[in-house]
């Protein structure tokens, strides 16, 4: 389902959330629906009159109602309209959600940023997300997952020990995390790639995908030893011949002008040599 129409899009994505009580479900749609139809402003200013804000108010503050809830609700439509089309892009990026205020407290000790932009207060709460994404139309799905947390403390501990702890305790485990949910939930993943950041070139990563015979493309960004070649990845990526071009426009932007760009695509096969401390297969191909 696509459309501008703020209710429609709202009723579609939480009407069949299971609050506990039809009315809760009526107040998500209501609060969904006047926050869509005025994104980037305030609860209050989204509104439109004052019993909407108090209504909304009491909805946020019941503790009686699941944020996994409502979350689930949208989840569970983005997988219906996945299962519908032939390929779909799975894209994951991190967003910092940053606070100043009293919820700071709740945010561990970790500060948000640098002191020179940022107070020393800052704290961040980092959302993990995977926006699905018809890969013909190009047309935004739905949310299929988020991942929350906050960084409770500063890592003591030397470079080596943080390296040789268990994957599922490092905070980059959140790739790997949003495709193993996303996998239990639609079944089956084979008309769907995983799109991720150069964050995400890890070798586990890329051993965990392969492993399970998922799609997936993660921007390069340690330049690796190979099998077979005496040069390391880039080297060896640089000299390949194009196999074919095409064009994209660039919009103009703050001093740049607006121009066609010639992209050059090519292709190769390497096989990536294991990292001396990660835990996974000794070579892979990709």
């Amino acid at each position: 389902m696509f459309t501008s129409n703020s209710e429609h899009w709202a009723e579609f994505i939480f009407g069949r959330a299971q609050l506990g009580d039809p009315r809760r479900t009526n107040r998500l749609v209501k609060v969904a629906s006047d926050l869509a139809k005025n994104a980037g402003k305030s609860v209050s200013r989204s509104c439109d009159d004052p019993a909407s804000i108090e209504g909304a108010y009491r909805f946020i503050r019941n503790d009686s109602i699941s944020p996994e809830a409502i979350a689930e609700a949208g989840y569970t439509q983005t997988d219906e309209l996945v299962r519908q089309r032939p390929l779909v892009l799975a894209l994951q990026d991190t967003t910092g959600l940053s606070y100043r205020h009293s919820v700071c407290e709740e945010l561990g000790e970790v500060n948000s940023g640098s002191d020179t932009r940022h107070s020393n207060k800052g704290r961040t709460l980092y959302a993990h997300s995977t926006l699905m994404l018809d890969a013909q139309s190009k047309q935004v799905l739905g949310l299929a997952y988020q991942h929350y947390w906050y960084r409770q403390s500063k890592q003591v501990q030397q470079t080596h020990q943080l390296q040789c702890r268990e994957r599922s305790e490092k905070e980059s485990y959140k790739w790997q995390h949003n495709v193993e949910q996303l996998s239990s939930r639609l079944e089956t993943l084979d008309n769907v790639i995983d799109v991720c950041d150069r964050e995400a070139d890890m070798y586990e990563y890329l051993d965990y995908q392969i492993s399970q015979g998922h799609r997936f493309v993660v921007r390069a960004s340690d330049n690796r030893c190979l099998v077979g070649f005496d040069e390391k990845l880039f080297t060896v990526l640089d000299a390949l011949e194009p196999s074919a071009h095409y064009t994209i426009d660039i919009q103009q932007k703050g001093g740049r002008r607006a121009r066609t760009a010639t992209i050059a695509l090519s292709h190769t096969s390497v096989t990536l040599q294991k990292p001396q401390r990660a835990k996974a297969e000794a070579t892979i191909t990709v």
